[in-house]
Formats: structure tokens, sequence, C-alpha cells
């Protein structure tokens, strides 16, 4: 086997790199490097980190503190088939001492390092806590109902949307996609929300949840940086009619089983589902709700029709033969009376 010394340090090897051996080559080689202290910057109210130029959420605090000092680290450029290990340790409330141990190889000769460096948060709070805190917000959620008070199933639903959506539009890294705050009103809710775009989101998720239409009304409030700054109250309306009301749906009667983009239910006349966009009914008005019904004495039947005690003269009165109806004559049934006539509820 041929030998050959090293320049460098004289010794006798099998092989040179870089025209030393291994070990002078590997003595000149600094696999890694970093600060031995690193600076954080971490909000103590909702533990978003202040990273490259701007706020940011997070998960767990020692999962940043790892990615902050890899961030910071500085690796031999000619590393290869780099591994790191790195371990933090909480020292107090605001350090931490992280080792990191680092394998690689360069130019095919294995190579490793270690190293000790200190992390120091400085706990201040973020933009979006300060917004939060000083009662910023940028647009108004109102939460109402046409020609009628929102039920409070309703509002909570209402309020259960907003919150889900703000809570998505953060994991995207929106910042100002937060509730400033709900007020609850005898009307409905006003939902305060921290951007006009979340606002936005939050009306049509609505909407198509319960349809209905929302409206968008911007006010001038001052400018910043030569631009005009607008607060914009959005204007929800939920539908006119909720499960359990008796309507009057051009030429049919229905009881509403729930009603959004599009109206569904049962029609009181045949008993059959029905189903229609509010869009495409030309005349629709509330007659009254399934809480008006009263017991009727069933009589008998008729072909297409029954014969019922009208509730309030005690005469009998014909009465629509809908598909549900299975009682017998001399049973109690629940109907209601209304200005089109009476009907059998299911």
């Amino acid at each position: 086997m041929t030998r050959t010394f090293c320049p460098k340090c004289g010794n006798d090897v099998d092989a040179l790199y870089g025209n030393v051996c291994r070990q002078c080559f590997i003595g000149d080689k600094k696999l890694l490097e970093s600060p031995a202290v690193i600076h954080m910057r971490i909000c103590p109210t909702c533990g978003s980190i202040y990273r490259r130029g701007k706020w940011q959420s997070r998960g767990e605090e020692s999962e940043a503190i790892i990615e902050s000092v890899r961030e910071n680290l500085k690796i031999n450029k000619q590393a290869r088939d780099i591994g790191l290990t790195i371990t933090p340790k909480q020292l107090d409330y605001s350090r931490y001492m992280v080792h990191v141990e680092a394998k690689a190889n360069i130019e095919g000769i294995p190579i490793d390092a270690e190293l000790d460096t200190e992390v120091r948060i400085s706990w201040e709070t973020c933009d979006t806590c300060s917004r939060i805190a000083g009662g910023y917000f940028e647009g108004i959620v109102q939460v109402r109902a046409e020609k009628r008070l929102p039920t409070q199933e309703e509002l909570d639903r209402c309020r259960g949307i907003a919150e889900d959506i703000a809570v998505r539009a953060q994991e995207k890294g929106e910042r100002l996609a937060f509730i400033a705050k709900v007020v609850k009103l005898d009307e409905g809710i006003d939902i305060y929300v921290g951007s006009s775009k979340l606002g936005k989101q939050i009306c049509r998720a609505i909407v198509d949840t319960f349809g209905g239409k929302f409206s968008e009304s911007p006010k001038l409030v001052g400018q910043k940086d030569g631009e005009d700054l607008y607060r914009i109250t959005f204007a929800v309306r939920l539908p006119e009619f909720v499960r359990g009301d008796i309507i009057s749906a051009d030429d049919k009667v229905i009881e509403v089983q729930s009603s959004g983009k599009l109206v569904s239910g049962i029609d009181l006349e045949t008993g059959r589902r029905f189903i229609e966009n509010f869009n495409y009914i030309l005349e629709i008005k509330k007659l009254g709700s399934r809480q008006d019904a009263v017991p009727a004495v069933l009589v008998a039947y008729e072909d297409t029709s029954i014969l019922v005690l009208d509730p309030e003269t005690y005469e009998t009165v014909a009465v629509k033969r809908p598909e549900f109806l299975s009682a017998e004559p001399g049973d109690e049934i629940k109907v209601v009376k209304t200005a089109k006539g009476i009907y059998v509820l299911p």
C-alpha cells in the first residue's frame, strides 16, 4: 500500500484531502456556528412570535425555541447529509439553554460538532392583542331578522359561525381576523370584527346557512399614511320564516321545516314534501304557526276530504285530506285555523 505524508503535520497517511491528512482537513473546518445568545419576542397574551419582521402565530413554545435556533445556525456550505439534534432546556421564565448536535460529511469525510446557545425571551404584546385591548375594530356585523325577532338558537348559531371563521382565518395567518366583542341586543346581536374582510366572510357564511341577505355601509373614520380609513357596518337579515311557521307560498299552504336559500316543508293540503327557491315564489305570506294548533275531532272521511268539528264554532266543516293522516273517525287531530281555512298538521 502506497503511503504518503501530510505536508502540514508530517504524519504518514493513506490518503490526502485537500493536500492534507484527514485530521488536518477536519481541523480547519467548522461544521456549524451560532450566536452565544439568541433573542426572541413572544406575546404573553396569545403566544405569537415575532419572526422575519412580523408577528406570526405559533404552536408549542419549545418548538418555537427550536425553530429560532435552527434559523440562527450557520452550517458549513460544503456539508452534505446533515443531521441536527436540537435540545432546549428551560432555565427560567424567559431563558432557555439549547444544546445542538450535528453530523454531516464534507467531501465524503464524516464530521460532527456540538455547541450550546442561550435563548432569551422578551415578552411583548403583539399588534393584534394591542388592538383588541384598545377596542380596535374595522367592522360590525349586525344580525337581525326580516319582520321578526331572531330566535336565541339562530343567534347562537350565528355567533358560532363567526367564531369558527375567525379561528380558520387566524390559522391561515390573518392577524386581524379576530372578534373584538359581541353585543346582545333586543333585536339581535352586533359582532365587532378586526377586519372588514372577516366581516364579509362571516356574512356570507351566515347567509349560506340561513338564507337571507346582507348589505354593507362604509363610514369614513380618518386617514393613515394619506389613505382614507373606513369602518364598515354589515347588515345581515335572516329570512322572515322559521321552522313551524305556516305560510302561503303562491297557491300552496306549507308548514316550514327549514328556511335558507330554499324553503322546505310539508304541503298541508296534500301532505307531500315541498321545496322551492325563495326567488321563484311570487307571493309568500305568513298565515300562522304550529304553536297556534288546537285539537279537533275527526268526524268522517270523504274521498279526498275529511269532516272535522270546527274548534271554535263546533260546526262540521270539510278539510283537505293530506297523505300523512292516519287517524280514525272520533279521534282528535291537530289542526290550525288560518285566513285560508283549516288545515291538519302532521
